[in-house]
Order: structure tokens, then sequence, then C-alpha cells
């Protein structure tokens, strides 16, 4: 550890001396020799040109030039107005940097990204050098997700991560100046990018969970990981096994159902990986799905056995929820039956199971339920003995008696039936007080303990209607007046308090299943599609994600496939026609061609008999703008003319797939032909191609006194031809 440390800060400390250098010098344009070795250093005003075209570089002035861009881009006012260039962006498109700040740009992020990628001190550099600019990206992570791509490919292995939270090791938190502070900023790149980090990232992060909880339980909006705060920390929290055991457990619970960025499915990886219960789970591809509508999604015929998934939707998940008695399946329940969404979900996966299922047990409530749906049903619940004088007078003629008033209290316990939605109470009492809880949580539900009052109407939340286990209590106040009785008797008697119990209205859908009409919506890059169905019958919608198409092609497209698996939605279909054929791009292709396509220098002189000597160069940058390089591109060839032209494809994160440097001894013609055969489409989408073109020219003295002397210098980018 310490071996990595000192090693650590001396680049550190060579890095800021070289930056500052740098930054110090940065007037000066031409190369200099320093005791043998060569550093340029670009002017100001082709400073956006030489990060942009030089960001691969595997050296410490790539690194000096950008925290020089970044200090005086967020130093001086108006910076960019007063020094700018022409620059390849990231979409291959000739651009003039004037008015168009770098720093916190997201459309340079590729740009960053190879820099990081391409030097693995760059980053500790960057926050001992310039750290306010470091910040502000990962304050605004959302905004930069290639610069994040950089963070993640480039501790993808553990690099500077060590053993997470509080581990000497983490040289985040204590490679820096200010402790505990730079690994917070990295763990929320990383959760932002939960869904694409390596295992190894994802248990670095895990380590910060038994930290942000409590502080979050304790603190609430003002925690570190408040949503408010940071988003992707809360996320993190939310899908994690700690946060389901915590006492914001139906908080997360309900998020992750309702946040399409995270996955429902991922809480349940960790809840059972955590608990080592994966045997429980028949099919790992339901820890892809973002919600709970594809896990209720089924039939609930629950043909399912063994390793068998039968017809192959979530039964087996549904059932779980809704019957095991296992402690984790029983409080996934109840934080199912605690989210209004889901609630619904499981109750119409219910009333499908008991409709195919007439044999189970709890079958007869909700067929009851169904059956008496709209209905109001009054029972007796509990009774009360009323006491008397125990005196009558049946003569008139004798003397009446003087009854004092009784009164008494009736006392009675019953549970709620399944599918009851509104509860009051009958009887001839005064007032009535009442408690109705949910006995699995201990939830008070209603509650009026303090004084008898008259009969309430308590509507039930829709998660606590389809409960068995509502349990209500009700306590009846009956009073007799005192009076004087001419004729009659005043013996005991019965009181009774009866429940009225109103069901909830059903439609035919919620009965019998929904009838979903769907339609698909394939993403610009065929990653994904979404299924987004509504209900003939009644309106409803519900949306189905599927994120793992399968490509096949055939002899004219590739045909993109979403299987949507374990649901009840139809697969679908879209197919990319082919690009066949040739196609060929020169300088007058303005839409795909830009940049300067060729140029010339010249210079002349009559020999006077005094030597000298003529030089000329001439240098230029064109290129290939994304999206002219279709799938399926077979190869392409590039022709340029000049000394000396280097070649090179780009994808879109400005990684280089392919390059080459070619020299020609009379400013001639250069071509190359790179195969793309071994190229997937996912490499070549968004791909561009930079021709950089040189050109010099040297003619010495040695002709006769009168004679005229010329050297030219001249570049041209003559095509690119792209085979299908």
């Amino acid at each position: 550890m310490k071996k990595f440390l000192k090693t650590a800060i001396n680049i550190l400390l060579s890095g800021t001396i070289i930056a500052g250098t740098f930054i110090n010098t940065g007037t000066i344009s031409s190369a200099e020799e320093s005791q043998g070795q060569k550093i340029f250093i670009p002017f100001r005003s082709d400073l956006v040109k030489y990060v942009t075209s030089n960001a691969g570089n595997k050296d410490t002035i790539i690194q000096s030039q950008w925290f020089r861009l970044f200090k005086e881009e967020t130093g001086t006012p108006n910076w960019s107005s007063t020094y700018y260039s022409d620059y390849t962006s990231s979409t291959g498109i000739t651009l003039s940097s004037k008015n168009t700040q770098v720093t916190y740009n997201s459309s340079f992020d590729p740009f960053l990204y190879r820099t990081i990628t391409s030097n693995s001190d760059f980053i500790s550099n960057w926050i001992n050098t310039i750290p306010t600019v470091f910040e502000g990206y990962c304050n605004g992570y959302k905004n930069h997700p290639v610069f994040c791509d950089g963070i993640v490919d480039l501790t993808k292995n553990g690099y500077m991560l060590g053993g997470g939270y509080k581990k000497t090791n983490n040289i985040f938190e204590y490679g820096f100046t200010n402790k505990d502070y730079w690994d917070l900023k990295v763990l929320a790149i990383l959760s932002f990018k939960w869904n694409e980090i390596s295992t190894t990232q994802k248990n670095w992060c895990k380590t910060y969970l038994p930290y942000l909880i409590p502080d979050y339980e304790s603190r609430g909006a003002n925690a570190i990981a408040a949503k408010n705060n940071n988003e992707a920390l809360y996320n993190l929290m939310t899908i994690s096994n700690e946060g389901f055991n915590s006492t914001k457990g139906q908080e997360f619970f309900s998020y992750a159902n309702s946040n399409n960025e995270i996955r429902i499915g991922e809480l349940f990886n960790n809840i059972f990986s955590a608990n080592k219960k994966t045997g429980d789970i028949r099919t790992s591809d339901v820890y892809t799905e973002v919600n709970l509508n594809g896990i209720f999604g089924g039939d609930a015929d629950c043909d399912y056995n063994g390793s068998s998934l039968g017809d192959g939707d979530y039964d087996w998940f549904a059932y779980n929820i809704c019957f095991s008695g296992d402690g984790i399946w029983s409080r996934i329940r109840t934080f199912t039956d605690g989210d209004s969404a889901a609630a619904i979900l499981k109750k119409e996966w219910l009333l499908r199971y008991y409709a195919k299922h007439s044999s189970t047990g709890a079958t007869s409530s909700v067929a009851n339920a169904i059956a008496k749906q709209g209905q109001t049903e009054t029972i007796v619940c509990g009774s009360a003995t009323m006491p008397g004088c125990n005196k009558a007078v049946w003569n008139p003629n004798k003397a009446g008696f003087n009854c004092p008033g009784h009164s008494t209290t009736g006392y009675a316990t019953v549970q709620k039936p399944v599918g009851v939605e509104y509860i009051s109470f009958t009887s001839k009492a005064k007032g009535y007080k009442w408690k109705i809880v949910d006995t699995a949580t201990g939830t008070v539900i209603s509650e009026n303990m303090e004084n008898y009052s008259v009969s309430p109407t308590i509507k039930l939340d829709a998660k606590y209607i389809w409960s068995s286990s509502i349990s209500v209590y009700v306590e009846s106040y009956f009073q007799k007046k005192g009076e004087l009785i001419g004729v009659g008797a005043c013996y005991s008697g019965e009181e009774t308090t009866s429940v009225n119990w109103t069901y909830v209205v059903l439609n035919q859908c919620e009965v019998n299943g929904h009838d979903y009409q769907y339609s698909y919506h394939f993403d610009s890059n065929h990653q994904s599609c979404t299924a987004e169905g509504i209900c003939r019958g009644c309106g409803d919608r519900k949306s189905f994600v599927d994120s793992s198409l399968s490509k096949t092609e055939d002899s004219s497209a590739y045909i993109y496939t979403a299987d949507f698996g374990h649901t009840p939605v139809a697969p679908r279909s879209t197919r990319v026609e082919k690009s066949t054929g040739t196609y060929t791009y020169r300088a007058s292709d303005k839409n795909a061609i830009s940049g300067k396509t060729h140029d010339s220098q010249s210079v002349s002189k009559i020999y006077t008999g005094a030597g000298f000597t003529l030089h000329t160069s001439i240098s230029g940058t064109c290129s290939l703008a994304s999206g002219y390089i279709k799938p399926g591109a077979k190869s392409i060839t590039i022709s340029a003319s000049g000394s000396k032209n280097t070649f090179t494809i780009y994808n879109k994160k400005g990684g280089a797939i392919k390059t080459i440097t070619l020299m020609s001894l009379y400013q001639g013609e250069t071509k190359y032909t790179f195969d793309l055969s071994g190229c997937s489409d996912a490499e070549l989408d968004g791909a561009y191609v930079v021709i950089n073109m040189y050109s010099e020219d040297e003619y010495r003295s040695g002709m006769e006194i009168g004679q005229g002397a010329k050297s030219t210098s001249t570049i041209n980018f003559n095509y690119i031809t792209i085979k299908y």
C-alpha cells in the first residue's frame, strides 16, 4: 500500500509541475528542444484543436493542455471569443470553437474519455491540479454520461478503488487532500452507470451502503444520499438488500417499481444473492425486469413444475409474492401491498389465479367477493345485555315505578372479508369506538378510541381491499334513559351490533383479464424496445421493456426482435435494410465531408549568387461525418495526396478503431483500404473518419545567377469509398 501511494504521489507531483509550466508559457507555439526531449506547447488559439486532435496521446503534455484549457476558460471572461480554432468534432464534422466553451460542454466528453482511458494518472493529476472543474463534472454526472464512461472504464478492474469504504487502499478516499470526499463523487458516477459496471465495481459501491442508509434514515432530505442531494446515490440505496431491510424499505421498493431508470429486478438480485436464496429463482432473467408489470402479467395458471417454467411466464414469482411464508417473500408481499400500483397488479393476478384454481382454499373468499361486488352485506358481529329494573306494572289502576335508566357496552372483533372496500356499523347504539388494524404488519388503518361517535363509513386503501388480515374492533355504547313507567316492564335484554361490508366494484377486465392492444417503439440504436399497451375494454395502460434484442439477417436486411420473454406481450421484429454496393464521398459532398480538403503554399526566388534555401509546408484536416458508415460495412478506402497523411477511423467515444500513417516522397497519392469485416455494428455505430494531411518541400540553391527557384507544398483529399 505504501509503495502504491508513494508512486501515485510522485506521479501527481510531476503532473502538477508540468501542467503549471505549460500554463505559464502558453504563448509558445514552436517546438523547442529541452535536454533532448521535444516539447510542443500550442498557442491559446490552437488549444481546442490540440486537445481534440491529440486526446488519445499517452503523455503528460495532453494532460497539461486540458488543465491549461480548463483554467483559462473558467478564469478568463470571454476566453472562447478571443482564442479559437477549427476542430473536428466527435461526430466527424469540422467546427469552429469560437464562442464555444469546452469546459463542462458534453459534446467534448468523448475527447475527455480518450484521455482518461489512455492515461491512468490523468484523473489523479486532474484532481490535484484543478479540482473544482473535476468536481463540476462529477456533480453534473447526468449531463456527462461519456465522461462517466471514462471513470467506469478506468476503474472497472478495481484500479484506485481498493477495498471500498474506510479501506486504506481506496485511493479515491485516502490518496488526495480531501479525505472522504472524492470517493463519494466516484460512487455517484458508478451508481449512475450501475447496469454497465463490473462486479468488482458493484461490490465496491455496496461497501458504502452501511454508511449511506443509516444517514438517510436519521437525516432524511438532508442526508448525503437523499434524492434531492444525489439521485444516483439514492438509486443505489433503493436496489440494495440493506435498503430493503431498512426502515425505508417500503419507500425504496415503491421507488424502484415506479422509476424505469432503475430495475426492480436488480433489487431482487441483490436481495436473494445477499440472503443466499438464489435457489428460489427459476430463471435469472427476472433480474432484468424494470417493474412488477411483467411479474404479475402472467395468466396465473401456475403450470410450472420442477425446473419447468410451463408456459414461460412469471407465475412462479407472483405465486411466491402472494403466498410464500418465507421471511423474504413475506416482506416483498408487504411492500407490494403497500404500493398502490403494485397492489392493483397483485389483486388482478389473484383474481385470475382463483378463477383457475377452484379447489384452492382461499378461492371461496375471492369468489365470494366477485359474486358480491358492489353489494353491501350486513352481519351481526356482537351483542350486549342491557340491564333492567326487573319490575313490571300491568294493571293501570296500580301505581307505576320510576326507572333510573340503564346503559351497557358491547364489544366485538371480526375479520374483514376479502374484497371489502367500505366498512360501517348498524345498531341502536348511541355511539361507537373502533380500531381497524392490519394484523400482518400491525398498521392501524383507522381508529377512534377516545369518545363515542356516530357510525362512520370507512373507505379502505386499495392495498387493504384484498387483504385477509384486516381486524375490525367495534365498541358500541347503548343507553336507556330514566323515565316513569305507568304500565309496562323493565327487564334485561339483548342489544346487537351489525357490521356492514360493502364490496369493491370490479369491472369485467379485472375479473376476466385485460385485453391489451400494444404499440411497439424501438430505440434509434435498436438496443431496446418498449411495448405500450392500452386495454380495449377499460383503457388501462401498461408498458413493458425488452432491453436484450436478438439480431438476425437475411439477404437484404438486419432483423431485430424483441421477444418480451415471460410476459403476455407478443414478440415484435423490425427490419433495417442493408446498405449494399459501393458509396464514394468526395470534397464536393459537403454534408458528408467537412474541413480543409485541399491547400497549397508556394515561395519563389531569383538566384543572385547568395546561398538560400526555400522551404514550404502545409497541413490540413478533413473528415467524414458520423452516420455515413452504415451497418454491414466491409471496407473503407481512403485516398489523399501529400507527403505524410494519417487516416483514422474513430468510434463515437473518440477511440481509434483503425489508423495508419502513409508517406509519399513526391507529395503524391497515398491510399489505404481498411478491412472492417471484423468490426461489429456496435463498434461502427456513430463512427467517423479523420484525414490529417501534411506536405513539405525544400529547394536549395545551386542554379545559375538569374535563374528562378520555387518550392511548393500541396495537400489534397481525394475520396473515401465504403463497400458493403
